[in-house]
């Protein structure tokens, strides 16, 4: 799949450096500009990234993204269908770690940003993903991950229609903050071994949509899952299957208040039950993650 030029001489075409003050002054910062570029080496991004169409790192390439990076897709929808069209594509390697000071922002170049503005950051059969202190917003879907190892902890998903959705994977999703979406997690297991602990899912019109192929392997415990408007989780049409959450706070410890947050066989008989054994008593401090890395996947 050649969508575009190769990423070499669209960097000599069109990287711009603007300085304030001369070449050595302080302020400088690097613009590069690039038009659906295919990455197929070793590639590191800095200073502000525009995107038009779909930049694609294909399976022999790495793009490293450094802390404090701005990567900002233009909204162009070609179709017609309402989802903006670029995308950032990982079939090889993607490390993109940010700081807690200066965190890698993935975001809508519209003067006015909404949801959908562009399409997602799309690992799919990735070699390997790694994601920390990542800032991702007015997606579609800020980060799907499919057929592939990811780790993807530190990191906001904001405004996006789908905060965090995958399938088929082997995952951890740790100590991230997935707010103010349409979705904040979704997914079809399809044989997933997923491991979700220390997130803040909240204030999203549905916490977390189990959408079909679910075999309640996935973990998802140990999170805050709270202010959802419509459901704290929602089964789909064909999730025939129960769902197991334990150990989450649901903003409250009394079950039956917590079970009708959900949408299940309870409104709908052709669904599986969610159960949320053992809810907590009291919010799970995210940042507590950091001393359960022994548990990683």
């Amino acid at each position: 799949m050649n969508r575009g030029k190769p990423l070499a001489s669209v960097f000599l075409l069109t990287c711009l450096l603007f300085v304030s003050g001369g070449c050595q002054g302080r302020g400088a910062k690097h613009l590069l500009i690039l038009n659906s570029p295919v990455i197929t080496e070793a590639v590191v991004w800095s200073g502000e990234v525009r995107i038009s169409g779909v930049a694609t790192v294909k399976k022999e390439g790495r793009l490293t993204i450094l802390p404090g990076t701005r990567v900002v897709f233009s909204k162009i929808d070609g179709d017609g269908d309402g989802i903006g069209d670029s995308e950032l594509l990982v079939e090889g390697e993607l490390l993109a770690r940010g700081t807690k000071g200066a965190p890698i922002v993935f975001t809508s170049g519209a003067a006015k940003p909404q949801k959908a503005d562009w399409k997602y950051l799309y690992l799919d059969f990735a070699r390997r993903a790694e994601l920390s202190w990542v800032v991702s917003e007015y997606a579609y879907s800020g980060v799907q991950i499919h057929f592939c190892q990811a780790r993807i902890v530190d990191s906001v998903f904001r405004y996006n229609v789908d905060g965090v959705r995958f399938s088929t994977v082997k995952l951890e999703l740790a100590g991230n903050r997935i707010h103010d979406n349409s979705h904040g997690l979704r997914y079809e297991e399809r044989g997933s071994t997923a491991h979700i602990h220390h997130n803040e899912i909240r204030d999203n019109d549905i916490g977390i949509f189990v959408v079909t192929r679910g075999d309640d392997r996935a973990v998802i415990e140990g999170n805050n899952i709270v202010g959802s408007l419509a459901y704290s989780v929602k089964l789909g049409l064909e999730q025939q299957g129960d769902v197991t959450l334990p150990g989450n706070w649901w903003g409250s410890s009394d079950p039956e208040a917590v079970a009708s947050t959900f949408f299940d066989h309870r409104f709908d008989r052709s669904l599986g039950t969610v159960r949320a054994p053992e809810p907590l008593a009291a919010p799970v401090p995210i940042d507590a993650w950091h001393l359960h890395q022994g548990d990683q996947l």
